[in-house]
């Protein structure tokens, strides 16, 4: 009778098991769902680099602009034929967008947090000196 009690527990506890993977599996893929969204709904709107009087637009289709903040004029769109290795992703600093521009020989990186706060953190890396530069940028519109 004990070994029958022993291997029904035994039992019981392997489906329990089995069971809690399950829902583990399914809230990690729920999660990984929930991150490819997010990375599809990176933020649009322009941000501003009081540095160089520069306006930063990101629009729908992961659209990136660089602007002069006084007159308006485009210095460059990095589009997806400009940009190489493009991602989105998620780091325990929020959400992040990075590329590599060849025509302007830098690697470009955004990071949203994940905050209230509306900023955003641009880090570029230049293949030439200086060869780092960050910012935190505010929200314009």
């Amino acid at each position: 009778m004990k070994k029958f009690l022993v291997t029904l527990l035994v039992a019981a506890l392997a489906v329990t098991g089995a069971f809690a993977q399950g829902k583990v599996g399914d809230a990690l893929a729920q999660a990984d769902a929930e991150i490819a969204k997010a990375g599809e709904q990176f933020p649009k709107g322009t941000w501003v680099d009081s540095k160089w009087d520069a306006l930063w637009v990101f629009g729908v289709n992961n659209t990136i602009t660089l602007k002069d903040a006084k007159t308006g004029e485009v210095i460059y769109n990095f589009t997806p034929s400009t940009r190489k290795n493009f991602k989105i992703d998620v780091s325990d600093k929020g959400l992040v967008i990075s590329f590599r521009c060849e025509d302007t020989k830098r690697t470009y990186k955004f990071t949203k947090p994940v905050t209230l706060d509306t900023s955003i953190t641009m880090d570029i890396d230049y293949d030439l000196e200086p060869n780092h530069y960050t910012v935190k940028m505010p929200f314009k519109n």
